[in-house]
């Protein structure tokens, strides 16, 4: 009896899961069309931009999850109490907790594939879709991966290895580390490699900074370095920051590296470590959320309408994200872990689900 019930609750928030985040999915992109829309220039045209969201949809659908799990475990399961088959469970002695938890486990088996299209192919997408956008609007072949960008600048091939992102009292910047030009003579024969830790942007200008540059001759090659060297090119920086990958778009794996190269350089890594954490706590998030909202399904929600339960969840989803963003910031203000600044609401939203279900049987 227990487990037919669990499959039917489970399939239940299953179906509407999928029923609300489709939806969203397909939603969003909208409003994102509208903004690239206003974007367009040089090659970069509505065709170019309707490609461009088709990419990143996969980072769309993981980002709109959490909140569409809620709603959708909110209409899939509160179907069942509009039409007082939840009271019907509950009087044959399965109680609220056994009910969410079944609708849970159904939660559940959506979350592990979004959590793999998340760490894989979200991210590449993303970097693809980056530098497809930038290479539309510079005119230059752009390629995006986990080494960062590649782009063709008239004879040089520019790898730019590290590009970083830093956060300052609310304001991100990209600075461009690890930068190598390799520049050709004609279509084969390379005459220089230069290799730059940094590349800034002084507001009219690139400069390379702490300069490695090896010539190659038919007499053999030739070292020189240099404190500073002139980039002459004519990409701007904002392109080039519209190319570089979010961290909280990157993989686990990606991120990993990124705090490791910081943590070896003595840089800052808070950025990367709240993304990090921010995905390893992802199906947490997930539970807690669809634990919160499953009290509104028992009692009077039976006599609720859609928009009544869809309206709950959005106060829960909304109350969460504000309370969530508020600890994070907090945390970051006082230096606390990442990690402590994403769990502690998940675990306080989580609790405090537990202790409504439990109150009575």
């Amino acid at each position: 009896m227990i487990k037919v019930v669990d499959r039917y609750i489970g399939r239940a928030a299953i179906l509407g899961i999928l029923l609300v985040w489709s939806g969203l999915t397909l939603l969003y992109p909208m409003f994102s069309l509208l903004g690239e829309l206003g974007s367009l220039q040089n090659d970069y045209g509505a065709g170019d931009a309707l490609w461009f969201i088709a990419l990143t949809m996969p980072r769309t659908a993981y980002r709109v999850f959490p909140i569409s799990a809620l709603l959708g475990a909110l209409v899939g399961v509160g179907a069942l109490a509009a039409s007082n088959e939840l009271v019907a469970f509950r009087t044959s002695g399965v109680s609220r907790m056994r009910l969410a938890l079944a609708a849970l486990a159904g939660t559940l088996l959506l979350t592990v594939p979004v959590m793999i299209m998340g760490e894989w192919l979200a991210p590449k997408l993303e970097q693809q879709a980056r530098a497809f956008r930038l290479s539309e609007m510079v005119g230059q072949a752009i390629i995006g991966g986990p080494r960062g960008v590649w782009m063709r600048d008239g004879p040089d091939i520019v790898n730019i290895q590290r590009p970083l992102l830093h956060a300052d009292r609310g304001q991100q910047t990209v600075e461009f580390k690890n930068v190598v030009l390799y520049r050709f003579s004609g279509d084969v024969d390379l005459v220089s490699v230069t290799r730059a830790e940094n590349a800034v942007h002084d507001g009219s200008n690139w400069t390379l900074d702490n300069v490695v540059r090896v010539d190659f001759s038919t007499d053999g090659a030739s070292m020189t370095r240099f404190d500073q060297q002139q980039w002459a090119t004519q990409v701007k920086p904002e392109l080039l920051d519209s190319a570089v990958t979010r961290p909280a778009l990157l993989s686990m794996e990606a991120l990993r590296e990124y705090i490791k190269f910081l943590g070896e350089n003595g840089l800052d890594d808070r950025v990367y470590q709240d993304a990090f954490w921010e995905r390893a706590t992802f199906p947490f998030s997930v539970i807690a959320l669809v634990l919160a909202g499953m009290p509104f399904l028992f009692g009077q929600a039976r006599s609720q309408n859609l928009g009544v339960r869809l309206f709950s969840g959005m106060i829960v989803g909304g109350t969460y994200m504000i309370v969530s963003r508020a600890v994070q910031n907090l945390a970051s203000v006082y230096e606390f872990p990442s990690i402590l600044g994403w769990s502690l609401p998940i675990v306080l939203l989580a609790t405090v689900a537990v202790l409504v279900l439990r109150r009575s049987v």
